[in-house]
C-alpha cells in the first residue's frame, strides 16, 4: 500500500492506494491532492481570492462568475437546504463570525439579518448572485466534495483499493471493506466504536470538542461550530453523528442536519439514501435513515 498525508482543508488529509504498481499509485495520489488543493483555493472562507470571498464581497451587487466546482457545491447546498426547509443553510457565516469561529471578511458588506439560502440565485453554468448582502461558508459541505473530487481525479481501476480521509470525511473505493474508527468525544476508550465501509462515504461531526461560552446580546450561550440554519441557534454541542452515504458531499452536509434535528432527521436521510449513527451521552446510540 502507498499512503501519503498533507495538511489541507483545515485538517490532515491522507490518501492511500493498494492494488496497482507503485508508479501508478504515486501518480494517482498526486492527482488526488491536486484536486483537493484546487477545492481548497476555490472555497476557502479565509483566502481573499477564493470564489467564496469574491461572492461575499461582490455578489450582492452583480453576477459573479465562479469555477464549475464551486457552482456544483452551491447547487447541491441549495438542494439540501430546500429538502430541509433551511435547517442546512450556508448563509450562517455571519453567526460563526460573531461567535469567533470565522474571521470577519475583508471589504465585504455586513450581512442582512434576514438573509437565507433563498437569496442565492444560480444561473447555469457558472454565475451566482445574492439578493441581498450575505456571507456564505462552505465549510459544512466542501470538504466532502473535495474527497469525492479527489477520488474522481485519481482515476484508478475498480480493482484498486482507495481510502481518502479528510479529517473524518472518508471515501472508500475498491473490492474490500475498510474499518473506520469513530472518534466520539468523551466516549469510553475501552469501547471505541467502528463501522465497516465499502464503496461509499462516511462523515462525522460533533460540536462538543469546540464548544465555548459566548457572551452577546442574547446573554451567555454555549456555542459551537454548527448552526441551525433556520433559527441560527447553536446546534450539536452535545451530540456526535456519523453519516454514511454514497457521496461524501452528502455525508458531510447531512451530519449537520442530523446534529440539528436528531431523530427528526430520519426522513431527510432516507431521501438521500443515507444512514446516520447518532450518539448522545444520555441516550447512547441510535440509527436513523436508510438501512445500514
Amino acid at each position: 500500500m502507498i499512503a501519503r498525508a498533507r495538511p489541507l482543508l483545515g485538517t490532515l488529509v491522507s490518501l492511500s492506494v493498494d492494488g496497482v504498481d507503485e508508479t501508478a499509485a504515486h501518480a494517482a495520489i498526486a492527482r488526488g491532492f491536486a484536486a483537493i488543493e484546487s477545492i481548497h483555493r476555490l472555497m476557502s472562507f479565509h483566502e481573499a481570492a477564493s470564489d467564496v470571498s469574491r461572492l461575499n464581497r461582490d455578489a450582492h451587487a452583480c453576477w459573479v462568475t465562479v469555477a464549475p466546482a464551486t457552482y456544483r457545491v452551491l447547487a447541491r447546498a441549495g438542494e439540501i437546504a430546500a429538502a430541509t426547509d433551511g435547517v442546512f443553510d450556508i448563509t450562517i457565516a455571519g453567526r460563526l463570525v460573531r461567535w469567533g469561529f470565522l474571521p470577519r471578511p475583508a471589504d465585504a458588506p455586513a450581512p442582512q439579518a434576514r438573509a437565507t439560502w433563498r437569496d442565492i440565485a444560480l444561473a447555469a453554468p457558472d454565475r451566482v448572485r445574492f439578493g441581498r448582502p450575505l456571507w456564505i461558508d462552505l465549510g459544512g459541505i466542501a470538504k466532502g466534495y473535495a474527497v469525492d473530487a479527489a477520488l474522481a481525479a485519481m482515476a484508478l481501476p475498480g480493482t484498486a483499493q482507495v481510502v481518502i480521509n479528510a479529517g473524518g470525511d472518508v471515501r472508500v473505493a475498491g473490492p474490500a471493506p475498510e474499518r473506520i474508527v469513530l472518534r466520539v468525544p468523551g466516549h469510553d476508550a475501552a469501547q471505541v466504536p467502528a463501522v465497516e465501509l465499502m464503496d461509499g462515504s462516511i462523515a462525522s461531526s460533533s460540536g462538543a470538542e469546540h464548544a465555548r461560552v459566548h457572551r452577546g446580546r442574547q446573554g451567555r450561550q454555549v456555542v459551537g461550530p454548527h448552526v441551525h440554519g433556520r433559527t441560527r441557534a447553536p446546534a450539536g454541542t452535545r451530540r456526535f453523528v456519523s453519516v454514511l452515504a454514497p457521496a461524501c458531499i452528502d455525508a458531510d452536509a447531512l451530519t449537520k442536519v442530523a446534529l440539528v434535528l436528531g431523530p427528526r432527521a430520519a426522513p431527510t436521510l432516507r431521501r438521500f439514501g443515507a444512514t446516520a449513527y447518532l450518539h448522545t451521552a444520555r441516550g447512547g446510540w441510535r440509527t436513523l435513515g436508510a438501512a445500514p
